[in-house]
């Protein structure tokens, strides 16, 4: 049997050598990392405080839609004016954090015995009130997905 030169220790020098040089090359890999996903995780928060808004926006929405069908709903002989002028002001007053100018209010549908219009609405007479409301997703440095996104809600109310 023919012995080496070099006993036990020595041949775990080399070894021992390579794998603390080695370590020291990866200083500041942690910060490259970081660097690579911080874009990342900046877009996935911006999107999600954008998803947030919208859904807010949509929200405030429905509920305005509601209040102003409400509205015209209960003051069909209340002498106040026109019920269907009366259901849109309510409307826009409950979407007071939107931007009035953008709020588009369709016209309402009538069905039932009194007619089409509001002035020859009857008991139990069904009104549909809709608006339309355009979303912002535009997300900073990289432009609008949904260019032509719009918020939409409608509600549908039976005459008191």
């Amino acid at each position: 049997m023919k012995r080496s030169g070099r006993s036990g220790f020595w041949q775990l020098l080399p070894r021992a050598r390579r794998t603390i040089i080695g370590a020291g090359r990866e200083v500041g890999s942690q910060l490259f990392e970081f660097a690579l996903v911080l874009p990342l995780l900046v877009m996935l928060l911006v999107g999600i405080i954008k998803g947030g808004v919208l859904f807010y926006d949509y929200v405030v929405l429905a509920d305005a839609v509601a209040s102003g069908a409400r509205m015209l709903a209960t003051n069909r002989a209340s002498g106040n004016g026109n019920p269907c002028t009366l259901g849109e002001t309510a409307l826009k007053n409950a979407a007071y954090n939107l931007n009035q100018s953008l709020i588009t209010i369709q016209p309402e549908t009538f069905s039932g015995t009194g007619g089409s219009t509001c002035a020859a609405l009857a008991p139990n007479d069904a009104v549909t009130m809709s608006a339309t409301y355009p979303c912002d997703m535009t997300i900073p440095f990289l432009g609008s997905f949904w260019p032509t996104c719009t918020l939409s809600s409608q509600t549908t109310v039976r005459i008191e």
